[in-house]
């Protein structure tokens, strides 16, 4: 029988490759990387049903090897032949496989910059290679700009130290990508904070968050190319310091970048007083935001969302093209099946074509790519009728959306509809609980059942807060009182 090929060497891929080859040991699986590092989990805890707790490690590909799993390095697939079972690598090779599963992530959106020469100065921090290149041009930035307001935005401007930084956002508020007004002013105490500030020298107590570990390989092992995307604790080890004496932010709301110039002379005078611009420079770059504004600055790090990196298979007009959702992801079933037969999707490359469950949702984290390349790795042994293969039901966890995170050094977990998601705004109730500095807890309520929460810091009620959403149980008796100190609300259905 033709092997298992799994492309991505992703926590989907990874996960996926592992667990077939773990469980089926006598089926041979191929996992294509187009890196020479690949991201696994360790230590996994799971709390409740669908809380995963893990570390993400970064790993030589090498050591995922074993009798039944054979990794190929540094490969990229340039085509898919799904007639003739067969995917072709950029070396020229064709491999056959039996049943392929896509794990190729996606790669970051871009800002279009019209100058050539001045794109030596933005940055796009998705991988272990971009990240390296960002400390390098930040050792000796004065002022960095950061566009963008989802997970790693939040995390350069926490983590970086001894510069000035424009925060660019869309929105009105912070992080808004994945917490309410409430947690973003919450966090905004934190913002001129060293990066090396954590919540335990600020609180005084100890915190609890998933691990992110590097190892040091040569760069001329990667290609010229987006790689595997960073898991939690990615500037964990990085030396983010710029050449100013303190950090200082400042943030820009509902902007977008409309244009980057490498000099000050390629400004247009009706845009621009150089004057102003010149005061503290010269800069690198000069930056135009939608509301009219121009900063100078020595580099940007632009992290605006991703997209699905399934051009390759879509592209080719001399093969079948797998069904892409409006977003550009690959299109899966239940059982994680592509429209192409033996075909199978996991990850952020993939979106979900399924009726989904009133309280999860897909978003593209670390957390849902785990639990997808488990779950296609399952679903692809049943498919395979292979002995004492489990009905892939079994592993379904898709039912309550859950992630586990940190936000400015805060462990963060997000519970179900946490911000009020599918549900118009005068369907729910907020209530909320807020120690400054330690804790900030928000519970979505209707008719007196929860429907979703945001637990940020120490606070053991992530198991309770998941078997209230899982059961719909009746919370009506607690009234405003939900949060108070003096409910312990286990007692009520122990």
């Amino acid at each position: 029988m033709d092997p298992l090929i799994v492309i991505g060497g992703g926590i989907a891929g990874v996960t996926c490759a592992k667990t077939f080859s773990i469980d089926r040991p006598n089926h041979r699986v191929i996992l294509v990387s187009a890196s020479a590092v690949v991201k696994t989990i360790a230590n996994l805890k799971t709390l409740g049903r669908s809380i995963d707790m893990f570390d993400v490690i970064e790993q030589n590909a090498n050591s995922l090897k074993s009798s039944n799993l054979q990794v190929l390095m540094n490969k990229k697939v340039i085509r898919l032949d799904s007639n003739g079972h067969r995917i072709q690598l950029d070396d020229g090779q064709w491999l056959k496989y039996s049943k392929l599963c896509i794990c190729t992530g996606a790669k970051p959106r871009t800002i279009k910059v019209d100058d050539q020469d001045a794109r030596q100065f933005i940055r796009y921090i998705r991988d272990t290679q971009t990240a390296k290149y960002f400390t390098k041009l930040l050792a000796g930035s004065r002022r960095i700009i950061v566009a963008g307001n989802g997970g790693i935005a939040t995390e350069v401007v926490y983590a970086v130290e001894n510069v000035e930084i424009i925060w660019a956002i869309r929105e009105t508020t912070i992080g808004a990508v994945f917490f309410d007004a409430g947690a973003a002013k919450f966090f905004t105490e934190f913002l001129n904070d060293h990066g090396t500030t954590t919540k335990q020298e600020t609180t005084g107590k100890p915190i609890k968050r998933a691990r992110f570990g590097q190892i040091d390989i040569d760069d001329n092992l990667f290609k010229n190319e987006f790689g595997i995307s960073l898991g939690p604790d990615w500037s964990q080890g990085l030396n983010l310091k710029g050449r100013e004496s303190r950090k200082k932010v400042m943030i820009e709301t509902k902007v977008e970048i409309v244009n980057v110039y490498r000099t000050i002379e390629s400004i247009p005078d009706i845009i621009s007083n150089k004057m102003d611009l010149d005061k503290n420079g010269p800069w690198n770059i000069y930056v135009e935001l939608t509301n009219g504004k121009i900063f100078g600055c020595d580099m940007i790090i632009v992290a605006i969302g991703v997209t699905p990196n399934s051009d390759v298979f879509v592209d080719d007009k001399n093969y079948l093209s797998l069904q892409l959702a409006t977003d550009k992801g690959i299109l899966i079933d239940r059982e994680m099946r592509t429209n192409l037969n033996d075909i199978y999707a996991a990850g952020d490359v993939c979106t979900v074509n399924w009726p989904q469950s009133s309280h999860w949702f897909q978003m593209r984290l670390w957390t849902q790519a785990r639990q997808m390349g488990f779950y296609a790795a399952k679903c692809i042994q049943w498919h395979m009728n292979l002995i004492n293969s489990d009905n892939p039901n079994l592993y379904f966890n898709f039912d309550v959306f859950a992630h586990v995170t940190q936000f400015f050094g805060f462990r963060t977990i997000l519970l179900g509809l946490y911000d009020g998601q599918k549900m118009n705004t005068d369907d729910y109730k907020i209530l909320c609980r807020v120690i400054p500095r330690e804790v900030y807890i928000k519970v979505i309520l209707k008719n007196g059942q929860m429907k979703g929460a945001i637990l940020i810091g120490d606070n053991n009620l992530e198991e309770t807060f998941e078997f209230l959403i899982y059961n719909q149980i009746d919370l009506t008796r607690f009234g405003d009182h939900l949060l108070d100190d003096h409910l312990d609300v286990e007692d009520f259905f122990d």
